[in-house]
């Protein structure tokens, strides 16, 4: 499955909308259509490796509003359909 997502590919360079390959859903993955992203300063400490663990490309913004679209088989808190104000994504 592929997706767009904007990725920062270095410290300190600017984010890039690119065309990112997702791999298959895993069996305790939960697949979210993303409506809003926010970037939070641990996003901006990833960006600029301010504690010097960040790996490169990543994509930032991992608190988001969507909803469910995909449940793996092994995943049993989250239902398709439903839809989440707040979800950390790691």
């Amino acid at each position: 499955m592929t997706d767009k997502g904007w990725v920062v590919k270095a410290a300190k360079q600017p984010m890039v909308l690119e065309t990112v390959d997702l791999g298959p859903l895993g069996a305790e993955d939960v697949e979210v259509a993303v409506e809003h992203c926010g970037v939070c300063h641990s996003d901006l400490s990833v960006l600029n490796n301010d504690w010097g663990i960040s790996q490169y490309p990543a994509i930032l913004g991992h608190e988001i509003v969507g909803r469910v679209t995909a449940v793996g088989p092994s995943a049993k808190a989250r239902k398709v359909g439903e839809r989440r104000r707040r979800v950390e994504l790691g």
